[in-house]
């Protein structure tokens, strides 16, 4: 979201700077003519663009202190229900972080301002840069920038393929995002001849000049569009991507939650705070009327040199070892060797150790290093350090007994779980320890509430995208306004009322929200394919699901164009109410 951000701030610099420049062409053909050399107005364009970003990176600094301040107490619930509890009374302010803010800034303001900066400094003393030159030069060219662009976007997705960790794949995504905004004008263009009948047809000659209108302006519209798409392909990559995570982990917990009642000692969700069940109560459950089956758990955390991780010990028959889907062994090969010392690692332990079924591993056990036959390597997404999984018998030969960390009971076919929840729990108050008694189902809702409010964080950064991507457009149409008021003022002086003109303006508009829209669905795909099967793999280990989700689609094209739509509100407004007498003189 911050990369995808940066290049959205790109384009709203070069709007921006583009609309400063637009307003003041005449009087920089007048400089021209004084004398002025096209350095010194490139310079005086692109000091002018750092000073903007410089006020902006100082607003935009406050703004994350402050943002900042409300997300880390998100991201402190979040901890606290999956980890340890945790009180933070003051935000940290890095200077680090706050250099690298500074940097992108200014960045981003440099290479936004260098095509408008360019643009001015190209501006001739006699014409002041007619528009139709520099149109008819990119739309000769639009072809070329398309060939460059499938270029780069070739080389981006290559990169991928490099084992360059989780910088390689951001480096891959650029390319996906640069290759992309080149070939906008093209295809631009292209969407604009193709709805130039259709909108005819719909409303008259209004709607053709509006197709017409975004293919005349071409060097603004392509970059208002690129905007708005790629600002909503990053909500559509990330929905995408939470989306997938969500289903696998959904089905994951389907899969392993197959016990009725869950019990333990107070703790988070996915962490356990190291208490064990009185050895006593453990027995007791294990007895209750109804409980079919018992899994009682033990755990220990091993700290070696290249970190730490779980080790979970439990009775690994055909049942148990069955729950789990594997990404290298099977469920009958564990089960089998498990009694004899066989153990299965989940699949983030095989990531970050490097290991695989049919390897060996080494742990330290209280009587020494012992090695270990890994039969099979199962999905887990539950830990994100890592689990290895033993059979009860070799645990308790090379480790002393640290008590059970949980029990999970089944219930005898047609008896209640709720029932059992309840047995449970009058069971645990008579033996005065204090345990959680949970039933399937409520595990599993507490296990998505938290993963959800995990993702909280992305609502708010995806909404800024979009916000940055709106200003961007309206600083669009804010300049095709300006350089077409002789234009409409020639229109109104044919008979062209105000409300055709805004007509027009907001089929301009809602014409680029909806190829922006429509832009923004295959690349958002492709981000967040980038996400899931490269960036996620390379940071945690996790394989997921590619879901797609239907209605994320559509809410990307609706975002899209709603948000055209509402920044072409004030330029028809405004269009609507030129003089045209004015204007032409002015023109």
């Amino acid at each position: 979201l911050s990369l995808l951000a940066l290049v959205v701030g790109v384009f709203l610099i070069y709007n921006t700077v583009t609309f400063a420049v637009v307003q003041r062409r005449r009087v920089l053909g007048t400089y021209r003519a004084l004398g002025v050399t096209r350095a010194e107005v490139f310079r005086a364009v692109l000091g002018e663009a750092l000073v903007i970003g410089l006020v902006g990176t100082v607003l935009g600094l406050a703004l994350g202190v402050l943002m900042g301040t409300g997300l880390v107490r998100l991201v402190t619930q979040t901890i606290g229900d999956l980890y340890f509890v945790v009180r933070v009374r003051e935000l940290a302010l890095s200077p680090v972080a706050l250099g690298k803010g500074v940097l992108l800034g200014l960045g981003a303001t440099v290479v936004g301002a260098l095509r408008p900066g360019w643009e001015a400094a190209s501006t001739t003393p006699a014409s002041a840069l007619r528009r139709s030159t520099q149109e008819d030069r990119l739309a000769r060219g639009a072809g070329r920038l398309a060939a460059w662009g499938a270029a780069v976007l070739v080389l981006g997705v290559a990169s991928l393929w490099i084992p360059a960790g989780v910088p390689g794949a951001y480096v891959g995504m650029l390319g996906i995002l640069g290759g992309f905004a080149l070939a906008i004008p093209w295809v631009t263009r292209a969407w604009a001849a193709l709805a130039r009948p259709v909108l005819g047809a719909v409303l008259g000659p209004v709607g053709r000049m509006a197709a017409r209108g975004i293919t005349a302006s071409l060097s603004r519209t392509a970059v208002a569009v690129a905007a708005l798409a790629v600002a909503v392909a990053a909500t559509v990559g990330v929905a995408t991507m939470v989306s997938s995570f969500r289903t696998t982990v959904a089905d994951w917990l389907g899969a392993v939650l197959v016990s009725d009642v869950y019990v333990q000692p107070p703790s988070t969700v996915f962490r356990r705070g190291g208490a064990v069940l009185d050895d006593t109560l453990a027995l007791r459950l294990t007895q209750l009327p109804g409980v079919a089956r018992a899994d009682a758990i033990r755990l220990r955390t091993l700290d070696t040199g290249s970190g730490p991780f779980d080790l979970v010990a439990s009775r690994v028959d055909a049942t148990r070892a069955g729950i789990y889907r594997y990404k290298a062994g099977s469920a009958e090969a564990v089960a089998e060797a498990a009694p004899s010392g066989g153990v299965a690692v989940s699949e983030p332990f095989a990531f970050r150790f490097g290991v695989t079924a049919g390897d060996t591993l080494t742990l330290p056990t209280d009587r020494g290093e012992r090695r270990y036959p890994i039969t099979g390597v199962y999905f887990d997404y539950g830990n994100d350090l890592g689990v290895v999984l033993m059979d009860e018998g070799p645990f308790l030969e090379a480790f002393r007994d640290p008590g059970f960390a949980g029990t999970a009971l089944t219930a005898v076919e047609g008896v209640d779980a709720a029932a059992l929840v309840q047995q449970a729990l009058a069971l645990a108050d008579a033996s005065g320890q204090e345990v959680i008694v949970r039933s399937n189902r409520a595990l599993r809702e507490a296990s998505l509430e938290v993963f959800d409010q995990t993702f909280v964080v992305t609502s708010v950064l995806r909404l800024l995208a979009v916000a940055v991507a709106f200003v961007g457009v309206l600083s669009a149409l804010m300049a095709l306004q300006l350089e077409r008021r002789r234009e409409l003022a020639m229109l109104r002086a044919q008979g062209m009322t105000p409300g055709e003109v805004r007509r027009m303006v907001f089929a301009e508009t809602g014409l680029m929200g909806l190829w922006a829209g429509l832009l923004a669905v295959p690349l958002g795909l492709a981000l967040a394919a980038v996400l899931v099967f490269v960036v996620n793999v390379r940071s945690f280990g996790w394989t997921l699901a590619f879901t797609v989700s239907p209605s994320v689609l559509l809410q990307a094209v609706g975002l899209a164009v709603g948000a055209a739509l509402l920044a072409g509100v004030y330029p028809a407004w405004k269009m609507s109410r030129t003089s045209p007498a004015l204007a032409m003189r002015e023109g």
